[in-house]
């Protein structure tokens, strides 16, 4: 008999030690799973005198690679944001709680990490180790704030099924959104994307185990783009005259302690690219843009981040690291 796909879902939980799996502490609401473990087989092509090539594949390194991706919960969408970035502070006495995630330059500079919880209608199994790769935000004014991400860690492992439980907090329409460049509203963006990345390596050594000995991040980049009524020449002038203004993305509903947020900052912004487009009966402007690292978007570690995300919601400090 199939298996439901939609019985499925996912945990997660911030591991104290690195690669040592725990239970899920928490539950991500996702439109897509994709889960793939991975074991590099050596190939034996010692000659025997016979003519073949191929005489065995002997179990060499394992590793996993997982990719998820839904809309943007913000409650939850902090453990992915801590998982890529690493820096996170938390601020307030009481919910909606603050937290804001820039790039760690302390220590071995290096995000904490996950356990990933994924329940497939016939087991559970756990990914141990992920750490983030990418976050990539998608969001236009007739959609909901949406994302993907990647991670890579461990191979996984199986476990006795947890019971999912999932806060009432609701995704974020994008047209809630305000959008600010240079230091000015502007209301004509169609459409964008938002995206954080970094190399994330799975290192193998001769320790014994067949796991990564250690899941390595390394730099941190950000970019995106965008699409706006070309209203003006403002944001074509923005490329020509490479202005680098600084461009914020803010996500904002609800009030009191039931407020939430999500929201980008990147202090210099480089368009790398700008396009009259005539497509549609309304003219466009499509624009690429790099977030340069700087300062202002450092966090407590200090440094420089090309981006500082901040996410409002109830979750209280030490939630994502």
């Amino acid at each position: 008999m199939p298996l439901p796909t939609y019985l499925s879902f996912l945990g997660i939980a911030k591991e104290t030690t690195k690669g040592t799996a725990v239970a899920a502490s928490d539950y991500i609401p996702v439109t897509a799973l994709t889960p793939q473990d991975t074991v590099m087989f050596l190939a034996d092509k010692g000659m025997r005198g016979s003519q073949v090539e191929l005489y065995n594949e002997i179990q060499g390194p394992t590793m996993s690679e997982y990719s998820f991706a839904g809309d943007v919960f913000p409650d939850t969408i902090g453990y992915v944001l801590a998982g890529l970035l690493g820096d996170v502070t938390t601020t307030g006495a009481s919910a909606p709680f603050s937290h804001a995630f820039a790039v760690k330059n302390s220590g071995d500079g290096q995000p904490p990490s996950y356990t990933l919880s994924d329940y497939n209608t016939a087991t559970t199994r756990q990914f141990a180790a992920m750490q983030f790769s990418e976050a990539s935000f998608k969001f236009s004014g007739d959609g909901l704030l949406s994302y993907s991400a990647k991670a890579l860690g461990n191979i996984s492992t199986t476990t006795t099924k947890p019971t999912q439980s999932f806060s009432a907090v609701t995704p974020i329409a994008a047209w809630k959104g305000v959008v600010t460049i240079g230091g000015g509203a502007v209301v004509t963006l169609v459409d964008g994307t938002c995206e954080l990345k970094r190399s994330v390596e799975a290192v193998h050594t001769l320790d014994g185990s067949a796991n990564p000995y250690k899941i390595w991040g390394g730099p941190v980049a950000a970019s995106g783009k965008m699409t706006f009524l070309a209203e003006d020449e403002s944001q074509l002038l923005n490329y020509l005259n490479n202005s680098q203004p600084s461009l914020v993305l803010d996500f904002q509903q609800g009030a009191g302690a039931a407020l939430t947020e999500v929201k980008f900052q990147m202090s210099r912004a480089a368009y790398t690219l700008g396009t009259i487009v005539r497509g549609k009966d309304y003219v466009a402007v499509d624009v690429s843009y790099d977030a340069i690292a700087n300062t202002t978007d450092a966090g407590a570690s200090g440094g420089y981040s090309p981006v500082k995300a901040t996410v409002q919601s109830a979750k209280a400090s030490g939630t994502y690291a």
